[in-house]
């Protein structure tokens, strides 16, 4: 189990990996929610792709596939085993993938539609995510550390 996440709660998710220098950052911020890759040997210039996972009014207003701003979600940041894929979770629905040995990074709502760090496109690739299947419930993953902003400024 990861941590629950209250659609539009402002929220941070963050996750670096042991053996590589890569890292994610998902974050709520009330009304966006955006998924980070993160190359700690860029220093300041970390975030090297952003995809969006969801924006809040979009999904209280409209029927998005996966999503529903009434439900709370049990969220988690997965890694293959040797920390160079990464995939960001909700309810166990893979919403964002990022390869950071191929520069690739994809997520259901593909915006935006590309970067200079993924030049291939943001498009879903189910086949992002094939490393889930050998990642078991027992294997250690990186910690990620939750913050609630909302805890934060009351």
């Amino acid at each position: 189990m990861g941590h629950m996440l209250h659609l539009g709660w402002p929220t941070v998710i963050e996750s670096y990996a042991g053996k590589t220098p890569f890292g994610v950052v998902f974050e709520d911020d009330g009304g966006l929610a955006y998924f980070y890759a993160v190359d700690t040997r860029h220093g300041g210039h970390a975030v090297v792709d952003a995809v969006c996972i969801y924006h809040v009014t979009a999904v209280v207003n409209h029927l998005t596939p996966g999503l529903d701003a009434h439900h709370d979600y049990d969220v988690r940041i997965v890694w293959s085993d040797d920390q160079q894929r990464v995939a960001l979770l909700l309810d166990g629905t893979p919403h964002a993938a990022f390869d950071f040995e191929h520069h690739r990074a994809c997520c259901r709502s593909n915006f935006p539609e590309a970067s200079s760090w993924s030049a291939a496109g943001h498009a879903w690739d189910e086949h992002a995510v094939d490393f889930l299947a050998t990642v078991r419930d027992d294997d250690a993953q990186p910690v990620a550390k939750y913050t609630m902003l909302s805890s934060l400024t009351s």
